[in-house]
């Protein structure tokens, strides 16, 4: 799975950038949005519990999913992996 789709973009924050980072000690992965001057502080900071059944790269698409559905947004994303964690950037809007 390396596209990512959900809920509705607001006006507001557009198609920003998420971070995703894997917490080794708790066994957790957070998710936020990359701050900026144009959108200011995250507020919707997210926590997935890291799930065993899942592989590496899914567990970053349902942390990534967790965090859109929160938010509201809609759109595809596009999930990649990177040294400590992932990405997910903004792709387009929802394919029918």
């Amino acid at each position: 799975m390396q596209i990512v789709g959900t809920k509705h973009i607001t006006r507001e924050y557009g198609r920003a950038t998420l971070r995703a980072k894997y917490l080794g000690n708790t066994k957790r992965i957070t998710v936020t949005r990359y701050e900026s001057n144009a959108y200011g502080r995250d507020t919707q900071k997210v926590t997935v519990s890291w799930d065993s059944n899942l592989d590496l790269h899914e567990n970053y698409v349902h942390a990534v999913n967790t965090y859109l559905e929160r938010a509201g947004w809609d759109g595809v994303y596009v999930v990649s992996l990177i040294t400590d964690g992932a990405v997910a950037v903004y792709a387009g809007g929802v394919q029918a």
